[in-house]
């Protein structure tokens, strides 16, 4: 077949018409994009008709009873678990060539979304080359401002169409990237091709109208390279100074470079600067002690903050904020000097290991590394003063989270045992989901297992718990396991605090944790070895086969990883269960 598209002379009725098609065409792509949204709500709707139907004629099974075993071997709970059993496999991560290449979900969805708007992309064309041409570049500046929507922290409707937080849905924002610049690739190649063909590069190239989408393409190209993990591991400033000027920079040189791109870019800026707004206004300045913790190289944030603030962090446990430095406590000569500037750049996430309501306040809890924030924070930690009443004024915004967001969930019925797993400071994410279950149903059936550096490690937690009759350690469904004696090293700097046995990477045996009462401090039993997650997590299934069970994990990738392998095989198996690994990857 050869190829159909040439280059044809249009007269100006016929210029009028395409341009007409390619119009209504970027209109199908931007309002064909809200269709995820009016099914989800619907769902919901039909989800909320259908328990209000049942309510009055359904009750809580006990876990067991011949009422669940008779719903288990029915076909409705053979098709719900086949639903489950898709949805679990679309979650799973695809690797290649040892590189983490997103989730299944985003590949399926991806590729299907990619295919519709190609499809969009060439309805209508005929045999017009520069038809074909112009309608990947408008198909693709359709999608950016739901690129800016799904990118947003506290404006955010479609987390509300979802009933998700901007964590899940920054998956599908860099999703939605990738095919849009998949398909300026395309518009801005067939355009090169076309100016090559008719010899006017140099002419066309550099024309102010041309150039400034050259540029554009460059930005987002740009903003996409950075994106790379390997970039953000680096460098989290490049990925982030690199995203925060492009989405400035992109809708204004794509307006100057399209008279029909301009409505999409005015949403787009218009969508972003709300956002800028809205969290603005969600941040408090608080007045906060930062300290060490002995023996460890971890820091504790003890910071004040408004009391309808407290109220809002204490019904949602787990959740995490962002910090950032105001330009009073930030080093340098000035507040326009290169030290103090780069705070500009800054908002970390901390996870809100405690909140105390008395005294209207909330603790966080992070590991000194070599980032510019926590080494900052460090320097006031260890001068131990600060600049009002030794307290340092820190930026907090939030509280943020999926896990705490469906929190009342979690605690309802619906769940009949949890399983929390932590590593290191992930505790901070999983110790207060622990606490407020236990406080709304004393008598849950809940387990936390933490994987800690050293004894030192715990005693944020242990700090934490003034109206909590009983220590965590001293907790029988609390299991801590040691991996190694931090009291012991003498280093300094990022791997201060971690025992001698750590090697570069931070890597060491484990072992579990008891308490001595004779000495008053924990010990590690004789045995060293890695807590056994395998069977942690196929004791904890075989403990209910009727029940549903919920895991939650925060702490190293591979331990999220093996978790959900060993929690996976459960699932194929039919079990009923809610996952959460909460991670910051953004």
């Amino acid at each position: 077949m050869s190829w159909p598209y040439r280059f044809v002379d249009l007269s100006k009725e016929e210029v009028q018409v395409r341009r007409q098609t390619l119009d209504r065409y970027g209109s199908y792509a931007q309002y064909s994009a809200l269709t995820p949204i009016i099914i989800a709500l619907l769902f919901r709707l039909g989800a909320y008709l259908s328990q209000r139907w049942q309510s009055g004629a359904s009750y809580s099974a006990v876990p067991g009873s011949p009422e669940l075993k008779t719903k288990r071997q029915s076909w409705s709970h053979s098709w719900d678990a086949t639903i489950k059993k898709w949805k679990w496999w679309l979650a799973d991560d695809v690797y290649f060539m040892g590189q983490h290449w997103g989730q299944k979900d985003q590949w399926v969805f991806g590729l299907a979304w990619a295919s519709w708007l190609l499809v969009l992309s060439v309805l209508e064309t005929g045999d017009d080359y520069l038809h074909l041409t112009k309608r990947f570049g408008i198909i693709a500046v359709s999608q950016i401002p739901f690129q800016y929507l799904l990118a947003l922290k506290s404006f955010s409707p479609i987390a509300k169409a979802f009933r998700t937080s901007h964590e899940e849905l920054n998956k599908w924002h860099r999703v939605l990237s990738r095919v849009t610049l998949s398909l300026l690739v395309l518009h801005a190649v067939f355009y090169l091709n076309f100016f090559v063909a008719k010899g006017i590069v140099q002419k066309r190239l550099f024309a102010p109208v041309v150039f400034a989408g050259v540029v554009a393409f460059a930005t987002m190209n740009m903003m996409t390279s950075t994106a790379a993990a390997t970039v953000r591991r680096y460098s989290y400033r490049v990925f982030f100074i690199t995203h925060l000027i492009g989405a400035f920079a992109i809708p204004v040189l794509v307006f100057f470079h399209a008279k029909s791109a301009r409505l999409f870019m005015v949403k787009a800026i218009i969508v972003f600067l709300i956002d800028l707004t809205v969290r603005r206004l969600r941040t408090v300045m608080a007045l906060s002690k930062v300290e060490t913790i002995p023996g460890t190289n971890l820091i504790k944030i003890s910071a004040s903050i408004p009391q309808h603030k407290i109220n809002a962090f204490h019904t949602r446990p787990g959740s995490h904020i962002y910090l950032s430095v105001p330009a009073a406590a930030r080093p340098g000569a000035g507040p326009t000097s290169p030290d103090a500037m780069l705070f500009e750049f800054l908002f970390n996430p901390f996870t809100v290991a405690s909140v105390d309501e008395d005294n209207g306040s909330l603790t966080l809890v992070a590991r000194q590394l070599d980032g510019p924030l926590t080494r900052h924070l460090g320097r006031f930690a260890n001068a131990g003063t600060g600049i009002e009443d030794g307290k340092v004024p820190l930026c907090i915004e939030g509280p943020y989270g999926a896990a705490s967001l469906h929190f009342d969930k979690l605690t309802g019925s619906s769940v009949d045992r949890f399983l929390l797993v932590a590593g290191g400071v992930g505790a901070t994410f999983t110790v207060p989901i622990y606490h407020a279950i236990l406080q709304d149903n004393p008598s849950a059936k809940v387990e936390l297992v933490w994987s800690i550096r050293g004894a030192s490690d715990t005693a944020w937690a242990t700090a934490a718990e003034k109206s909590i009759s009983k220590s965590i350690i001293d907790d029988p469904n609390v299991r801590v396991f040691l991996t190694g004696d931090a009291l012991d090293s003498d280093s300094t700097g990022p791997m201060a605090g971690l025992p001698s046995e750590t090697n570069a990477e931070g890597e060491m045996e484990m072992s579990s944790l008891q308490r001595d009462r004779r000495r008053n401090r924990l010990t590690s039993e004789s045995s060293r070895k890695r807590p056994d997650l395998r069977k942690i997590v196929d004791e904890f299934f075989r403990q209910g086969a009727e029940e549903r069970v919920a895991v939650l994990v925060c702490g190293p990738a591979e331990m999220g990883r093996e978790v959900r392998k060993y929690v996976g095989a459960w699932v194929m198996r039919g079990r009923d269960v809610v996952w959460h690994n909460e991670a910051f990857g953004w």
